[in-house]
């Protein structure tokens, strides 16, 4: 049975095809090869793009974590709140009456 790749993995051997083409498109620069230079630079960068947007797996992968950040986020948010509200309530029940003033 074969090994499932994880989609950061995929990420991460795209970019670094990616360099490696960049890096073969600056030395055919250097060689005076301008033009092969720019169709190997364009290529490389439409191949990655197309490639990137096409990944279903990869977008939803991303969603899902950025989806549990902000649960995360907001769950801690409203625990805190909560925290406050009830430090504020014990305040206003120990405050004497004549410094209680309209809220």
């Amino acid at each position: 049975m074969p090994k499932r790749v994880n989609t950061w993995q995929n990420g991460l051997l795209a970019t670094s095809a990616l360099a490696a083409i960049f890096f073969a498109a600056s030395l055919l620069w250097q060689q005076g090869h301008a033009q092969w230079a720019f169709v190997l630079a364009f290529t490389a960068v439409w191949a990655l793009i197309s490639i990137s947007w096409s990944n279903v797996d990869y977008a939803e992968e991303s969603g899902t974590i950025l989806a549990r950040i902000v649960d995360h986020n907001f769950d801690q948010l409203h625990e805190r709140l909560e925290e406050m509200e009830k430090e504020l309530e014990i305040l206003r029940e120990k405050a004497p009456d004549n410094y209680r003033q309209a809220s």
